[in-house]
């Protein structure tokens, strides 16, 4: 049973390594592509609330003098309960309208490079912080008024990946119990007959083994039992007195 049992240790070593990695790799691509769906949110939200500030930036107004922004903005905010912010901020960065009370005098240099290489089209990044969506502001002749950004934090998506990884380890135990249950009935049926084989050697080698240490130790060497291992265990006999010979006959001085 030994070899039943280690072949059946490899085949489930095997398994939990297929599944670690399957589960490891579908979490990721679950993250990467729940990143891409909160992106693409956050940028039609931006857009959203983009729109009434670039109906006045085309009329030749100022986006910082727009008076009701703030309120315009808290309206798009209140679409998701976990939105952190909505800013709006100048091509240098400064916050010109905010939905948090007591905005930053400026956006983080992450945000103001994203948004700088994205080149006028719509952009979004993932930080430390969380999740940030943006769009620009045109006003006459498209040229640049604003950009507005949507702040959306990390944990909302932890969560959410975190899940998923659980759902997913619930499933490759249960694959791994079913894989092991009948890895176990079919290595026992299909590797019968070696199984029985390697036993019968085994049983003959070891039961040689004892009736060398008590015949070395002086006691009486146990009966062999009758079958195919007695063979074995001769022909274990045979080879031991041939070496026992060949040792004595190097050992002892040559003949004058």
């Amino acid at each position: 049973m030994g070899l039943y049992w280690r072949i059946w240790s490899g085949v489930c070593a095997v398994a939990v390594v297929v599944l670690a990695i399957f589960v490891l790799l579908a979490v990721l691509q679950f993250d990467r592509i729940h990143t891409r769906l909160i992106g693409e949110r956050l940028l039609v939200l931006a857009d959203r609330a983009a729109e009434p500030l670039a109906a006045a930036a085309r009329l030749g107004l100022p986006v910082s003098g727009v008076r009701n922004a703030d309120g315009l903005l808290e309206r798009v905010r209140q679409t998701d309960d976990r939105i952190t912010a909505i800013h709006v901020f100048d091509r240098d960065g400064r916050i010109i309208h905010s939905t948090d009370r007591q905005p930053a005098g400026t956006v983080g240099p992450e945000i103001l490079a994203a948004r700088t290489s994205a080149e006028g089209a719509p952009w979004y990044i993932r930080t430390s912080e969380g999740f940030h969506g943006g769009v620009d502001v045109r006003g006459r002749q498209g040229s640049f008024a604003a950009s507005v950004v949507v702040a959306y934090p990390a944990a909302a998506n932890l969560t959410r990946v975190q899940a998923m990884a659980a759902e997913l380890m619930l499933a490759a135990i249960a694959i791994f119990l079913i894989t092991g249950a009948l890895g176990a009935v079919l290595l026992r049926v299909g590797l019968r007959r070696q199984i029985i084989a390697f036993e019968t050697i085994d049983r003959a080698i070891h039961g040689y083994e004892r009736d060398a240490w008590r015949a070395a130790a002086g006691g009486d060497p146990a009966a062999a039992p009758a079958g195919e291992g007695t063979t074995i265990r001769h022909l274990l006999e045979e080879a031991d007195q041939r070496y026992r010979t060949a040792g004595r006959a190097l050992a002892a001085p040559p003949e004058r």
